[in-house]
């Protein structure tokens, strides 16, 4: 089983009796059964017929759609009750309620970050006595303190600062890129414990944003970090895998055939423990509105 990454433009997928037809004006065509493939990986500019979607949902395939800020993904979700979104409801309408959510969000930012850095050898941030007065400020204070250690520990790499769209070096382009392929990893999982996507505790409610995707990768962050030094720092990937484009520091199609393969067997690896990671998150909402 394998996962067919498409990237370029012009591509035309469809299917018939089972087997996956790719076409593109300049290249031949070609044939893949839908049984040696896990998932398909596609991005902008790609025709994909909807007998495709539906054969992949038939057969429990994914398909995920990659863009230059956010991804999609198709999946046959689970359903869930309702009461949880009421819950969420109710939590961010309470500001003692929500601000209590916020700063436990950020204590585990900061706990994974911190582990982080050790990783890279770095001094940790301080863990505070009690919750700052302004989170937002204690926020982008954590932010800048520990995006100033990556710049000291990747610079040799390009790396000087967080530079998220475009980004202009490799190791930015893998942090914008696992961060944007991480909402299609949380979602099936926040939709299956009956969360709302679009109600967010830190990340506010918004036009065209799944808040509580965003919520949740604060606690999950540090692990997509810490994979992405390993993968670098083992040469993995190397900036001969990358190059500019007019969307900025993109993958090669080598760099592709490289990076995809790892990310969706570590994902595979940690499919239970972001299932247990999901399950407590509604745990602690139900406990927090229990004593309400």
């Amino acid at each position: 089983m394998t996962s067919l990454v498409l990237d370029m433009p012009d591509f035309s997928l469809s299917v018939q009796d089972s087997v996956l037809h790719i076409a593109h004006p300049q290249q031949p065509s070609r044939l893949l059964p839908l049984a040696e493939i896990e998932r398909v990986v596609v991005g902008k500019g790609i025709a994909i017929s909807t007998d495709l979607h539906l054969k992949l949902s038939e057969l429990g395939k994914e398909l995920v759609i990659v863009g230059h800020k956010h991804s999609a993904m198709i999946f046959n979700s689970a359903s869930a009750p309702n009461n949880l979104r009421l819950l969420q409801y109710r939590a961010i309408c309470q500001e003692s309620l929500r601000q209590r959510f916020v700063w436990a969000l950020l204590s585990a930012r900061r706990r994974g970050q911190n582990r982080v850095l050790k990783q890279l050898g770095m001094p940790l941030l301080a863990t505070p006595t009690c919750p700052p007065n302004n989170l937002m400020l204690y926020e982008a204070e954590m932010s800048r303190k520990y995006w100033q250690a990556w710049a000291q520990c990747f610079q040799l790499d390009g790396f000087i600062g967080r530079e998220r769209q475009p980004p202009s070096d490799p190791i930015n382009a893998l942090l914008s890129l696992t961060a944007t392929l991480e909402d299609s990893t949380l979602t099936p999982h926040l939709l299956a414990e009956g969360f709302d996507l679009c109600l967010g505790f830190h990340h506010r409610t918004g036009y065209r944003r799944s808040s509580l995707v965003l919520d949740i990768k604060e606690l999950t962050r540090s692990d997509l970090e810490a994979w992405l030094i390993a993968l670098w720092r083992t040469q993995k990937l190397t900036a001969q895998d990358f190059e500019q484009t007019e969307y900025g520091c993109r993958l090669t199609r080598a760099g592709q055939q490289r990076f995809y393969p790892a990310w969706f067997g570590w994902q595979k690896q940690r499919k239970t423990a972001l299932r247990r990671m999901i399950r407590l998150c509604r745990r602690y909402l139900e406990r927090g509105m229990s004593h309400e």
